[in-house]
């Protein structure tokens, strides 16, 4: 019984960062990583998306895409950081 009401808190959390947006598929390539590397966030879901986004290098390629997609400011690389100084 707790599993399942872990499991449908996680499935609501993970509507998060554009709901409106966001399908099935992109909540279920974030569901495991918001389980396994956000779990102390859930049930809030701007944490588990922040979580998400602070934990880029950690989660599944295909949550990262997804979390790139809505992240709310681009992921600029320090490459183009440095030649816009030059």
């Amino acid at each position: 019984m707790r599993l399942h009401i872990a499991l449908a808190s996680a499935f609501l959390v993970l509507a998060p960062v554009a709901a409106s947006a966001e399908t099935q598929e992109e909540q279920q390539a974030c569901m495991n990583d918001a389980f396994n590397v956000c779990g102390q966030a859930i049930p809030d879901r701007d944490r588990v998306a922040a979580c998400l986004t602070q934990n880029l290098d950690r989660i599944s390629s295909a949550c990262r895409t997804v979390m790139l997609r809505y992240s709310k400011a681009p992921q600029v690389s320090r490459a183009k950081i440095t030649s816009a100084r030059d």
